[in-house]
């Protein structure tokens, strides 16, 4: 990696206990700032990582210019970091499914952060600056910027990404977050040494926050709020389990090595070996049928469990399938009075959809509506006899990408 003109001023050690004076930061003033400030504890929050980074700076009279240097970005780092990010986000996906096997309290902490980040009725324009754009510049000068700067004499890039990944992943507080936003991290600072441009990991970092605001953004609307977010997740999780889970997530990343496999060739072609392609594909191969093996043993063992229902599909709409009496249905027989778990996840993007749950004689058990993204999590009393299950949406639907997955236990 690039070193300073005058890396002697910086030593890794310096490193360490810039890290340990940032999160001592984060753990201290900035929690009680987000806790009593909300959205602009969480923008002092992150202001206050950038006057760390100058601040350090000035004091170890280091040019900040080249602790973050900005530089022209080409064609190919443009197609680079697009490669890369669409790796990281997979990959964070596979990391998020590892992670929910060991973490406990998975549901609690997602409600949380959504409630926080999505619970106010912000518009999204003021979310995507608090949430994107600000950590990708202060968090971005923190730690690819000052703390990587210190151990720029370090031989080894991947010695550099293994220890801020590391880090960045501690930085985050979160046993849930901790892998993924740790594989994040170590993929920015392998930017950051390969191309030793601020401007690139900058990049991918909003472009992350940006997917991952957005996508909360509209499950939040979907849900209406936290405490049906935390029923939908646990009911989700007690209803498919958490192997099941990991093998939806490993399908769901499995081309990640590929992806960054693309970017680095794009970012540092001079340092490239076309076997890297070969090493990729096996593991991106392995994650695909592992994901498969995982998620067929765990969908027979659920139809061979408690689940009463067990009902997923995905389809293109036509004009012929509105037509019909319901986009899709399915039936239950109930022999004994009983309480049972409904978990429903269904999506179409641009159109609004609506699921009903109603017994023999039409009434209305469950009835939910929503645009783009459907969720539902309820626990119903039921007493013996038919029960139909339904979706329904309008014309606006033609065309589009419909799946859904339904699980009554």
């Amino acid at each position: 990696m690039v070193k300073l003109s005058n890396q002697e001023r910086l030593r890794p050690w310096m490193g360490v206990v810039l890290f340990a004076i940032g999160l001592t930061f984060l753990a201290t003033l900035g929690s009680i700032m987000q806790v009593y400030l909300g959205m602009a504890g969480l923008v002092l929050t992150e202001l206050g990582f950038l006057a760390i980074a100058i601040l350090f700076c000035v004091i170890r009279k280091v040019s900040i210019k080249e602790v973050f240097p900005i530089k022209k970005v080409t064609g190919r780092d443009i197609l680079g970091v697009l490669f890369m990010t669409v790796g990281a986000f997979l990959l964070n996906l596979l990391a998020l499914g590892i992670s929910m096997l060991f973490a406990p309290n998975v549901d609690e902490t997602i409600s949380d952060l959504s409630n926080f980040l999505y619970g106010n009725k912000m518009v999204y324009a003021l979310i995507l600056l608090f949430v994107a754009i600000l950590p990708a510049v202060c968090e971005e000068a923190f730690m690819r910027g000052a703390v990587l700067s210190c151990f720029r004499s370090l031989k080894k890039d991947w010695v550099i990404c293994l220890i801020i990944g590391v880090m960045f992943g501690i930085l985050h507080l979160s046993p849930l977050r901790f892998l993924n936003t740790a594989c994040l991290g170590a993929i920015l600072a392998y930017v950051m040494a390969k191309k030793n441009n601020f401007i690139l990991p900058m990049m991918i970092h909003f472009i992350n926050n940006f997917i991952s605001s957005a996508v909360g953004f509209l499950g939040m609307n979907a849900s209406g709020n936290s405490s049906e977010m935390t029923e939908m997740v646990s009911a989700t999780m007690e209803g498919t389990g958490k192997l099941s889970m990991l093998g939806t997530y490993m399908l769901a990343g499995f081309a990640a090595p590929l992806f960054l496999v693309l970017g680095a060739m794009f970012l540092d072609r001079e340092h490239h070996r076309p076997r890297r392609f070969l090493v990729a594909g096996i593991i991106s191969a392995a994650l695909f049928f592992g994901g498969m093996v995982i998620s067929v043993s765990s969908n027979i063992g659920g139809f061979m469990g408690n689940n009463l229902l067990n009902w997923n599909y995905s389809y293109t709409i036509t004009e012929e399938s509105l037509s019909a009496d319901n986009l899709a249905e399915a039936g239950i027989e109930i022999d004994e009075e009983r309480t049972c778990m409904v978990v429903v996840s269904a999506n179409v993007i641009g159109g609004e959809l609506s699921f009903t749950m109603e017994d023999e004689e039409g009434n209305a058990i469950i009835s939910k509506s929503a645009k783009n993204m459907l969720l539902v999590s309820e626990a119903v009393h039921l007493k013996p006899g038919h029960y139909s299950l339904y979706f329904e949406g309008g014309e606006d639907l033609v065309g589009k990408q419909f799946a859904y997955e339904v699980i009554v236990k």
